[in-house]
């Protein structure tokens, strides 16, 4: 075979070539808010028979809902990221069930890790903790079409008053910027109103302080903090159903 016979386009790779242009993989959201702002109560309305956990620290979720999520049915409790990357392959492979995939809380992978590896000496454990995360979220958008990935994180805020997903070490904020990563990055926000009560919500736009974004005309700017309307309309928007024919109620 000639150089030339080599170079030759196929119909395989022409079809795989206009399947990557066109998006086809999942599509992963970042949740990022502060603790007690509401990230783990928006599951609360996910469908537990379509929707895979990755719990990170098996702690109990707070709603009543959370009982139907089952260790070895449709919930797994780790913090090993290469467990968490294989589980994220092998629901998209062998588990077509599910249509969602939400991990809770993807800080304490990191957090859980640099507290194993304390004693040791070195920046060496730093390199491996912000490799591990990156392999975490490059992993969620590679997975099968029309699966939502959405990864539950908490935020810090810097010295100039930026708010942004927290890290541990200086290589995922300064070299990567997690956030770069995902399409959509919402972010979980409350504000005490008449009467005391408390309303959660996600931005879905940046307010100059934070990383939230959405695809244009995806979300209004402040949404329930209800992942299962976020679902429904992430699919509903690669349909092509226009912001104002949403059947998604905010």
């Amino acid at each position: 075979m000639s150089e030339s016979d080599k170079l030759e386009p196929t119909a395989e790779g022409a079809a795989d070539a206009i399947e990557g242009y066109q998006g086809a993989h999942s599509r992963l959201t970042l949740v990022i808010a502060a603790s007690g702002k509401g990230k783990s109560t928006s599951l609360r309305n996910m469908d537990p028979s379509t929707t895979f956990l990755i719990n990170v620290l098996g702690k109990e979720l707070p709603f009543p809902k959370a009982r139907h999520y089952i260790e070895g049915t449709n919930m797994e409790t780790t913090r090993n990221a290469a467990q968490i990357r294989e589980k994220l392959k092998s629901v998209s492979k062998d588990h077509p069930e599910f249509t969602d995939i939400v991990v809770d809380d993807l800080h304490y992978v990191m957090a859980g890790e640099f507290m194993d590896k304390a004693m040791q000496k070195g920046y060496d454990k730093f390199t491996m903790m912000a490799r591990n995360i990156y392999d975490i979220l490059v992993t969620a958008n590679e997975l099968r079409p029309g699966l939502n990935v959405f990864m539950l994180t908490h935020e810090e805020e810097t010295s100039g008053g930026a708010r942004r997903m927290k890290t541990l070490g200086k290589l995922l904020e300064e070299k990567i910027t997690p956030e770069g990563l995902a399409t959509i990055v919402l972010w979980g926000e409350s504000v005490r109103e008449d009467g005391g009560r408390n309303r959660y919500f996600f931005s879905t736009q940046t307010d100059g302080s934070t990383g939230a974004k959405s695809p244009m005309e995806m979300f209004p700017p402040e949404i329930d903090n209800d992942l299962a309307k976020v679902s429904e309309r992430i699919r509903e928007y690669y349909d092509d159903v226009s912001l104002a024919k949403s059947k998604v109620k905010f």
